[in-house]
Order: structure tokens, then C-alpha cells, then sequence
């Protein structure tokens, strides 16, 4: 068996594209997708709302990019640490 850190090196473990993401995730973003779209064009009259809620919905999602990033730092950190701490030899 190949060790963890190999299997992250070799990209066999530990890349994003590799995670399945479950039905439910799919479901409610296809529903967000659908009310978008018909938020979205019931505003297009309005060119000055359409613009401030495109920037409102690109906000939110820097946002939530940079939540994720931190989750995600400090997931490895502690995944890090913990190996530290169990291959120690007391």
C-alpha cells in the first residue's frame, strides 16, 4: 500500500475533483439555479438592480471562497499536526 503522502503527491488522494459531491448538493443548486434565473429576468428591466445584484451574488461568493479556503487550511493543519503527533514515538 502506498503511503498517504505519496498518494497526494502521485494525485491520487486529496484533489477537490476527486470528491463526490452527494445528490442532495445537486438538488438544491439546481433549485438555486432555477429561482436565479427568474429573479434574474424579472430585473432586467431594472439594468441599475441587475448590476448591484450581480455584484451582490459575486460578494457572496468571494466570500464563501474564502471561508472555504480557511476551513479547508485549517483542515490540513490539523490533519498534519495529528499525523505528527501519532507517528511520535513515546
Amino acid at each position: 500500500m502506498k503511503s498517504t503522502i505519496r498518494q497526494m503527491y502521485y494525485g491520487e488522494k486529496g484533489s477537490s475533483e476527486q470528491i463526490k459531491v452527494s445528490k442532495e448538493y445537486f438538488n438544491l443548486l439546481q433549485k438555486f439555479t432555477e429561482y436565479e434565473e427568474e429573479f434574474v429576468s424579472k430585473i432586467a428591466a431594472f439594468p441599475e438592480l441587475l448590476k448591484l445584484y450581480t455584484k451582490l451574488a459575486e460578494s457572496l461568493e468571494n466570500a464563501n471562497s474564502e471561508l472555504f479556503f480557511v476551513h479547508y487550511a485549517e483542515g490540513f493543519k490539523f490533519g498534519f499536526l495529528l499525523g505528527l503527533e501519532i507517528s511520535k514515538d513515546d
